[in-house]
């Protein structure tokens, strides 16, 4: 055999060693039954009895209790449970992909520095983990061992688990019953107004029962707005807070004397009820229940479908004019006043001209977004206080005057000052002596500019 054929033979075999070392090697990133190196052993399921998390100088302490979870420290207070669930879960899961640096100087660029979240997980008094939960990238957490310089990627984004402040891991629940249970609801207010409402129970044990009728009230709410009593319920069976109030006093919170007390009556004889107390800031109210100290805080949206006067159980709507009966519509302003006039003997939105300001050619693709504001529209709620000075309808900034080819129909509003959110607006319906409060996108719809109204060249 001659020396080229023994280098090729060698050559040769190389290339099929090397072929078989890559075929058998993982690729980087990949993890091996068995091998994968890892920063702290794996956690058998239920293995962990408490996690104990702490972020921003807060230490959160969670105990599992059978199938539950309760948190002890810095409140003893029942836990988010399926806040808690995932947490425990995923630090049995808990899986590696390397390590991303072992620079002391890289740990605040991962985020794992000494002002990081920590995550502690406990069997008894021995703790099994002791993690820095750091920045999530390409479905992985960077993470470190407390005490250690390595920075390992966890598979998927540990973060958004563990990454909580201490009221986050609590349950927010403020009550909780089955929605189709309400049979009653009564409401009283400070100031003396009181509302009571019922609903037959449903026949046979089935769903449903009848609609909610007025038994007594302070005012007169008829007709009645058959959607508020549902909302209602459908606000109050599974409330949550957004936050906790734990050292606020009942001078501050005004629970000693609230507002308004809410009171939903269970199938069964049983009930709950919750009490309404001063606003803080400007988006939160303090409130609790009537058999608990706990006091809850709640954003004005979500505390707003629930804090009922007893007037506000009226009809709100101000018009319901449909678009085919509508003949006029007039706007009057300080400026861009316009009346839309429809011809006889024309349909559609061709068939209304722009009378007023005269001169000004009509855009009839704009027609229509103005004559539907009038089907159905609601106000949302009724003015505290009517008188013209707070309501600015002393002198109003708008009258809307939508006219019908129906005999009695048609309607007029006049429009007010802007409440002090900024989001709703105070109008009288002629003939109504209760003020509306009204969104201020509702009206926007009909107070256009006269320049948007232009048909462009």
């Amino acid at each position: 055999m001659n020396r080229k054929t023994l280098i090729a033979g060698a050559v040769f075999a190389g290339l099929i060693i090397v072929a078989i070392i890559v075929t058998r090697s993982p690729e980087k990133g990949s993890r091996v039954e068995g091998e994968a190196p890892r920063p702290v052993a794996k956690v058998p399921a239920g293995g962990v009895d408490t996690l104990e998390i702490t972020k921003a100088g807060t230490t959160t302490v969670i105990k599992k209790d059978g199938a539950t979870y309760k948190v002890e420290k810095p409140v003893p207070y029942a836990a988010d449970q399926e806040a808690a669930k995932q947490a425990f879960e995923g630090i049995e899961k808990l899986e590696f992909d390397g390590i991303v640096s072992d620079q002391k100087a890289k740990q605040d660029e991962f985020e794992v520095g000494a002002n990081s979240v920590r995550v502690v997980a406990k069997k008894g008094d021995k703790s099994l983990v002791d993690l820095r939960i750091g920045k999530v990238a390409n479905n992985t957490t960077m993470v470190r061992v407390e005490g250690k310089d390595d920075i390992w990627q966890a598979v998927g984004s540990l973060k958004y688990e563990f990454d909580k402040d201490a009221s986050a891991w609590r349950d927010k629940s403020i009550v909780t019953f089955p929605e189709a249970d309400a049979e009653r609801i009564e409401i009283a207010s400070k100031s003396g107004g009181k509302i009571v409402l019922t609903k037959p129970a449903p026949k046979d044990g089935g769903a449903g029962g009848g609609e909610w009728t007025v038994a007594e009230s302070s005012v007169k709410v008829e007709p009645l707005d058959k959607t508020v009593a549902p909302g209602i319920v459908s606000g109050l069976y599974a409330w949550k807070a957004n936050d906790f109030a734990d050292n606020a006093k009942p001078a501050d919170t005004g629970l000693d004397a609230p507002d308004n007390t809410v009171t939903i009556g269970l199938k069964g004889g049983k009930k709950v009820s919750v009490l309404i107390g001063k606003k803080k800031g400007e988006e939160d109210y303090y409130v609790k229940t009537a058999d608990s100290p706990q006091v809850f805080l709640v954003k004005k949206y979500n505390l707003e479908r629930v804090n009922k006067r007893p007037v506000e159980f009226r009809e709100k709507t101000m018009c319901n004019l449909n678009e085919g009966e509508i003949t006029e519509v007039t706007v009057a302003h300080d400026k861009d006043s316009f009346t839309l006039v429809k011809q006889a003997g024309k349909t559609g939105n061709d068939a209304w001209k722009l009378t007023k300001p005269a001169g000004v050619t009509l855009d009839s693709s704009k027609v229509n977004a103005i004559v539907s504001a009038f089907k159905d529209w609601k106000a949302t709620s009724f003015a505290e206080d009517n008188s013209p000075k707070t309501t600015g309808l002393a002198k109003p900034t708008a009258t809307i005057t939508a006219k019908s080819n129906l005999k009695g129909s048609g309607c007029v509003l006049k429009v007010g000052s802007e409440l002090s959110d900024k989001q709703n607006t105070f109008v009288e319906k002629t003939g109504i002596s209760d003020v509306f409060t009204v969104p201020k996108w509702s009206l926007d719809r009909v107070l256009v500019k006269v320049d948007d109204l232009k048909k462009k060249s």
